[in-house]
């Protein structure tokens, strides 16, 4: 599963955090704990809140394929006024 994560504030530069796994609850939990991504763990130290704005199928080649896009924004439906 990919999944994309819409920052509520930004963080410097970042809005969003697109990774993937196996198991998307332990991952996101993982992710509010601050563990599993750099970017979580100072996005959560820097107090910034977080929620889980869309998923696609798919594994580590659909995250590249999406991250080679380098447009989060656009894939993300909260920042585009939609709803998931």
């Amino acid at each position: 599963m990919v999944y994309l994560i819409h920052f509520n504030v930004p963080y410097k530069h970042a809005r969003h955090y697109l990774g993937s796994c196996d198991d998307l609850q332990a991952r996101l939990a993982r992710h509010k704990a601050g563990n599993g991504a750099r970017l979580m763990e100072v996005v959560k130290n820097a107090g910034i809140t977080w929620q889980l704005a869309r998923t696609w199928e798919g594994g580590k080649g659909k995250e590249r394929e999406l991250k080679r896009q380098k447009n989060s924004p656009r894939l993300c439906p909260i920042c585009n006024g939609r709803t998931h």
